[in-house]
């Protein structure tokens, strides 16, 4: 049977092939599309597909594996800024013989979506497994969990099979338990189908570096930090009033001193009046015997 001009996609290809299912995702998400022209028989299109799944095979291989993640913002949207703000880095932990996997991803669509490609299988002849730490840091959200354990093993039942798992870091610690330990610390597994699923915590408060323009002098700067401090506000009044109260004093010293001064001239004047007068009163008294 003569196929002339036949379009067909990735995902099509590998969905008809159950080898090769592990390839059927990344078959998914390519937009791209072979096209045979002129096949004379049935038998020829059969030996281009099955070469054709051979050598995509060996290309699989050689790219590597890779680790989706998926940010979920509810009840935000992810916007530039988010994306601009939001990072994802992947870190080998072990196994890397000097040379450890180290990358970054961004957000890559507005369901929250980012990955790491062509990340370091474990060897295809051992049961081993890799492993990774994904850390996920915003600077405008806070997010959960921050520190993922990840690791990819071999499928016991199909050696070109892999399988990725992910496991919730506890609260507060810095670094995994080893594998090599006889009794490690049991962590968290986080269920996954496809992606790795990132929530969110709450919206980070404001960083201290970012910092809000006022034109009123009273709620930023020097004279506002000292009107909200208690301690400062009455340290400032202390200091005035030790640096007035000597200039005060002596304002007050100078007009009691005139005070009684003035009082004593007084007095002084009123007993003279009435020596004076007793002076006259004899006078008068003497003329009037005589």
């Amino acid at each position: 049977m003569v196929v002339d001009e036949l379009n067909f996609e990735w995902a099509f290809l590998y969905s008809k092939i159950s080898k090769f299912e592990k390839y059927r995702m990344i078959a998914l998400e390519g937009h791209s599309a072979i096209t045979i022209h002129h096949l004379t028989s049935s038998h020829e299109s059969t030996m281009l597909l099955e070469y054709l799944c051979i050598f995509l095979s060996f290309w699989a291989a050689a790219e590597g594996a890779n680790v989706k993640g998926k940010l979920d913002l509810s009840p935000f949207n992810v916007t530039r800024k988010t994306v601009a703000n939001t990072d994802f880095k992947l870190i080998q932990v072990g196994g890397n013989d000097g040379h450890a996997y180290v990358a970054h991803a961004k957000i890559h669509d507005l369901d929250g979506n980012f990955k790491f490609e062509n990340v370091p299988e474990p060897a295809e002849n051992t049961n081993s497994s890799t492993f990774f730490v994904l850390q996920a840091s915003s600077l405008e959200f806070n997010l959960k969990p921050n520190r993922i354990l990840v690791s990819i093993e071999r499928d016991p039942q199909d050696a070109t099979r892999l399988v990725t798992k992910a496991f919730r870091n506890v609260f507060g610690k810095e670094n995994f338990p080893s594998p090599e330990i006889q009794h490690p610390e049991k962590l968290e597994e986080i269920p996954l189908k496809s992606h790795i699923p990132i929530t969110l915590v709450n919206k980070a408060p404001l960083r201290m570096y970012v910092q809000e323009r006022n034109a009123s002098f009273l709620k930023s700067g020097p004279i506002a930090g000292i009107l909200n401090s208690k301690f400062k506000l009455a340290a400032l009044i202390t200091g005035v009033i030790a640096l007035i109260f000597p200039t005060i004093f002596s304002k007050l010293e100078t007009a009691g001193a005139l005070s009684m001064a003035e009082d004593k001239l007084l007095q002084q004047q009123v007993q003279k009046q009435s020596d004076q007068k007793e002076v006259q009163s004899e006078l008068e008294n003497i003329k009037a015997k005589a």
